[in-house]
């Protein structure tokens, strides 16, 4: 994740439609230092707004609904402003970087109550998840003082409810304990170099046996599964998404060559990187044999 201009904006828009479906209040980039850093709520009755924080680097704490949740790096939270919480950089942490939004409008209320019906006050997203690459852009434009009205912010705003929802309803990593989810996040961060199940073996603390054994029985494949299917993923990304050659993008998901890609690619999806490419095939895990 490109490192950013630490700054905040606000946005204070009338228009009633654009304030009931989904709206932003505010987007913001920090690092905090002093554990002086704490905000608190309290239960009242008062207009929901919701916030989304996302943890660059460094840590904090977050504590909702009776339970501490530690926020490294790629855990995010969406908190109720109006309910009881506490987030704060603790005295063992030398800073917290994060980046946040503040949305409020029906369409958000409907995402914060279903993240809190499946249980996840606290969520992991590596940073090239739907939702932090929305939430940058977003991050950019309001840099760049291109969210000119209220109508572009709402679109803005419903977007980035609908990416976070898809994520979350897709996502199989809420009951992976924690070493594993940090292999996962390890190989989602570094795909891209020469990385391997010692290195994703690593990331979760456990020795290599111990992990990979935990590795397949949590997920059901093993790690060099794992991420040869998140690979083939991401290259199928950039076959539709853009014009890049396959010898780019072999280099680009790290594999060494484009007869290596093509060879793991065919052997993934029973095509080859070029028939994926001329099918228009939108990328999805239904890509997979």
């Amino acid at each position: 994740m490109q490192k950013k201009d630490y700054n905040i904006f606000a946005y204070r828009f009338s228009e009633q439609l654009t304030k009931e479906v989904a709206q932003i209040w505010s987007i913001g980039w920090e690092k905090q230092t002093s554990s002086l850093y704490n905000w608190k709520g309290k239960k009242r009755k008062e207009d929901s707004m919701f916030v989304f924080q996302y943890t660059v680097s460094g840590f904090g704490i977050l504590e909702l609904g009776g339970k501490e949740y530690k926020l490294n790096a790629g855990k995010a939270f969406l908190i109720d402003i109006s309910e009881e919480y506490c987030y704060y950089l603790p005295k063992n942490s030398d800073h917290w970087e994060f980046i946040f939004i503040t949305l409020y409008g029906d369409a958000v209320k409907k995402c914060w109550d279903f993240i809190y019906t499946h249980d996840k006050p606290v969520i992991h997203l590596h940073t090239e998840a739907n939702p932090i690459l929305h939430l940058l852009q977003i991050y950019q434009m309001a840099s760049e003082k291109n969210i000119k009205n209220a109508y572009q912010a709402s679109s803005l705003a419903y977007q980035f409810v609908m990416d976070l929802y898809q994520y979350i309803k897709n996502s199989s990593n809420k009951d992976l304990p924690e070493s594993i989810l940090n292999a996962t996040l390890f190989a989602q961060h570094h795909y891209h170099e020469e990385i391997g199940p010692d290195e994703m073996a690593e990331a979760s603390a456990l020795s290599r046996f111990h992990f990979t054994r935990l590795f397949k029985k949590t997920t059901g494949i093993t790690p060099i599964q794992y991420l040869t299917n998140l690979r083939i993923l991401k290259g199928a990304e950039l076959l539709y998404e853009t014009k890049y050659s396959i010898e780019d993008i072999a280099k680009n998901i790290g594999y060494a060559n484009a007869n290596y890609f093509t060879k793991v690619f065919r052997r993934s999806t029973g095509i080859t990187p070029g028939e994926f490419r001329k099918s228009n095939q939108i990328p999805s895990n239904d890509i997979f044999l």
